[in-house]
């Protein structure tokens, strides 16, 4: 057999194969995937539409690889790519992962694009019920979720930076003021960031309070070696 004829004997064409196990499939990765990204999109997310429907993609390929290239190949396991989807996804999760001043922020984008992943598994092994409904719980979760934990859960949170004179007292006298302000309020992740002449405290805070932010400047504002609030 000469070379032409082993290509085209390895690149043969069956229609109903490549529309099931190819054409299907990754289409509806890129739908799938694209639609948890363009709920990280709307809410200017560090990874969006784009990068999930890649991902979900990308996955959706390996497994067909392995699950359709692989499984008729003798002492293979066409297991260990999947597994190997599931570990290596981490690396582009961490990438969406970042510190902003004392929070941390991206761990929810970085979990969609793992079960975005999960996702095109699923669509490579044609599981498309599967698929289906852990794309719909996945939005519910992205989507509405947050707005219910923000009212059952977590009291309104506060991002606070204080900038003083460096004879400003330390973190005692900070919460005293906010002790007087609010009973309910609670602080969390205090640092103190100390520069030539002036400090910074940061720090996060919860509470109910209602127009705490503009109590919390006028009573800030009145100390005498207090010279910038920043509050979001």
């Amino acid at each position: 057999m000469t070379f032409l004829e082993r290509f085209l004997a390895d690149f043969s064409f069956n229609s109903l194969s490549f529309v099931f196990d190819i054409l299907i499939p990754s289409f509806l990765a890129v739908i799938f995937g694209g639609l948890i990204g363009l709920q990280r999109e709307r809410h200017e997310r560090p990874a969006g539409l784009r990068t999930h429907a890649l991902v979900c993609l990308g996955a959706t390929v390996f497994t067909l690889v392995s699950y359709v290239g692989f499984s008729q190949v003798a002492g293979v396991d066409p297991s260990r790519i999947a597994a190997g989807i599931v570990t290596g996804i981490g690396f582009i999760g961490a990438g969406a992962i970042f510190r902003q001043g004392i929070l941390v922020k991206g761990v929810t984008t970085a979990a969609s694009i793992w079960i975005s992943a999960a996702i095109g598994l699923a669509l490579g092994t044609r599981l498309y019920y599967l698929a289906i409904i852990v794309t719909l719980l996945g939005l519910l979760v992205l989507s509405f979720l947050k707005s219910l934990e923000n009212r059952v859960i977590h009291l309104p949170a506060y991002m606070v930076k204080v900038t003083t004179s460096i004879n400003f007292g330390e973190i005692d006298e900070l919460k005293e003021v906010l002790g007087k302000l609010s009973s309910d309020i609670k602080t969390r992740k205090f640092e103190v960031i100390p520069e030539e002449g002036i400090k910074t405290f940061s720090f996060f805070l919860h509470s109910r309070t209602p127009d705490l932010a503009d109590r919390l400047i006028k009573d800030l504002g009145s100390k005498k070696d207090v010279l910038k609030i920043s509050i979001d």
